[in-house]
């Protein structure tokens, strides 16, 4: 019996055998398997299986749509893949655990050690940073010696916008402040989005960074975070941690809803009592809800007072809490979470107007705005009188409308068209380290990857140097694991596999493996 599966662009179109789809043939001792990647890898892609090839492995590449690959991915059908995962938290909480835990949500390689689970675990419990520290430390060094990945890369955050936006800068994690922003001439900031549809404007149903950033402009959370990664007190005037498993935070006084309606410690409750409790969202549960950790209740303590209770001690809790947006427990009661989720109301610098999920979404100056974070100026009400989120998927259609003067600020420009940008004079590019890594994951349950010689050979047979210059120009930088410098417990005296053909050879051969 034989199933078909179409492929993406005509590269190529896979007939997988009934017997599991396996791609590597080990039978004959030559070393062949398929390299799946989506669209957006497809150069990097071929160029990995062609340098494969010059030391014997036959690698051929094969495009799929990026939702179609994932689920054979998740299936275990597949053998080598080019994933990638962002980490919002510059904590290796979100990065490392789900992609290295045994059955972790995001471990695409059916990584297993027990070791590794016992370090990450301690890591993300234990409220001694230098405890925590060893245990990433070791996890690192584990993980490199392991291989379960072809260990690749992070880049660069590229963005641009007009000439006229004044105060602006792009984000780690992604965010686009508009608060802060200014015009020199006009009054309305258009920015273009790489996406082909925003998941809801419900900030406790999705897991989503576009939807994120434009949810984030309509509402605020009880901290926010600088461009440098430090947590800050938002709609929270100050927050006090009792005990390793304890928060208790003081609201601002005076704080609106859109609607007129004050912020009271009531609407934090509701806030996570929605986000915690299953079908708490019109009978739909939360995929935010992993995103808290070990958060077991939150509790009215005053009217402006709140408390945070954990079942243990979770280091990254305020980073987590930055990604949590307040909603007016009032108007949700009213109205439904449905209509909630079509006419938000949020205590953001901005309000919602108009808008579809698939188009845009336009959002004008909230007046009564309590200015936002003391630590972060200007404080005060927005600057420009709207913004406009607007969904531009494919990136020469957004350099296109930038040039035009059609948008304001375009995200996710490839390295490319860079130049074509920098040499504009109406056009400002800027650039900032990006916090997702990007790699090729190797399903360690089937061979030749269940083998670590092998998946050793395959990380010393890449050459990522030469394919970041020539692909990515530079706005890429090697990692030796799924660790992000600009995360905690980050080892900087952990180098990338080096580019070594004779030593991949070697190990090939001692695998038991022809090679040239």
């Amino acid at each position: 019996m034989k199933r078909s599966l179409k492929v993406l662009g005509g590269v190529l179109v896979a007939v997988l055998l009934a017997f599991g789809g396996q791609d590597a043939c080990a039978q004959s001792k030559r070393l062949a398997f398929t390299l799946d990647a989506p669209p957006y890898r497809q150069l990097e892609a071929q160029a990995i299986a062609e340098q494969l090839k010059k030391i014997g492995i036959q690698a051929e590449a094969r495009i799929w749509e990026k939702i179609v690959l994932r689920d054979q991915v998740q299936s275990g059908d597949r053998v080598a893949y080019l994933t990638d995962w962002g980490s919002a938290y510059f904590d290796p909480f979100d990065l490392a655990e789900p992609k290295l835990t045994t059955g972790g949500r995001g471990n695409f390689s059916f990584y297993s050690n027990p070791k590794v689970d016992e370090w990450l675990k301690t890591a993300s419990t234990s409220a001694d940073n230098a405890v925590r520290k060893d245990a990433y430390l070791k996890v690192q060094e584990a993980v490199f010696n392991d291989a379960p990945w072809i260990f690749g890369y992070f880049l660069q955050n590229i963005e641009a916008a007009s000439a006229d936006v004044e105060n602006w800068s792009p984000a780690m994690d992604n965010r686009v402040n508009l608060h802060d922003v200014g015009l020199k001439k006009g009054e309305t900031i258009t920015v273009g989005m790489n996406v082909n549809a925003f998941v809801t404007l419900d900030p406790a149903m999705h897991r989503d960074r576009d939807t994120e950033t434009v949810i984030r402009n309509m509402f605020d959370g009880l901290v926010t975070r600088t461009n440098n990664s430090e947590v800050v007190p938002e709609l929270a005037e100050k927050w006090e941690e009792t005990d390793p498993t304890t928060y208790v935070f003081t609201l601002r006084p005076n704080v609106k809803f859109h609607n007129g309606d004050p912020l009271t410690a009531e609407d934090v409750v509701f806030t996570f009592e929605r986000i915690l409790t299953e079908g708490g969202v019109g009978g739909k549960s939360s995929p935010r809800k992993g995103l808290l950790g070990p958060l077991q209740k939150v509790e009215k303590v005053g009217d402006l007072k709140v408390k945070f209770v954990l079942a243990n001690p979770f280091p990254p809790f305020l980073q987590a809490l930055v990604h949590f947006q307040i909603v007016p427990a009032k108007y949700i009661k009213t109205v439904g979470d449905a209509a909630f989720a079509e006419k938000p109301i949020g205590t953001g610098p901005f309000k919602y107007v108009k808008g579809r999920l698939d188009a845009e979404i336009v959002m004008e100056r909230f007046e009564q705005y309590y200015g936002g974070s003391s630590q972060l100026p200007p404080v005060g009400p927005a600057r420009v009188k709207q913004a406009v989120f607007r969904t531009m998927p494919e990136p020469s259609t957004r350099v296109a409308a930038l040039l035009a003067g059609e948008v304001t600020i375009i995200q996710a420009i490839p390295a490319d068209l860079v130049d074509r940008l920098t040499k504009t004079p109406q056009v400002q590019v800027k650039t900032v380290e990006g916090t997702r890594s990007y790699q090729i994951e190797l399903n360690d349950r089937k061979p030749p990857f269940d083998d670590a010689r092998v998946r050793q050979a395959v990380n010393m047979a890449v050459n990522w140097d030469n394919i970041l210059k020539n692909i990515y120009l530079g706005y890429a930088t090697r990692l030796p694991t799924c660790f992000l410098p600009s995360g905690f417990g980050y080892d900087p005296n952990l180098k990338p596999y080096p580019y070594d053909p004779e030593k991949a050879k070697a190990l090939l051969h001692a695998a038991g493996y022809e090679i040239k």
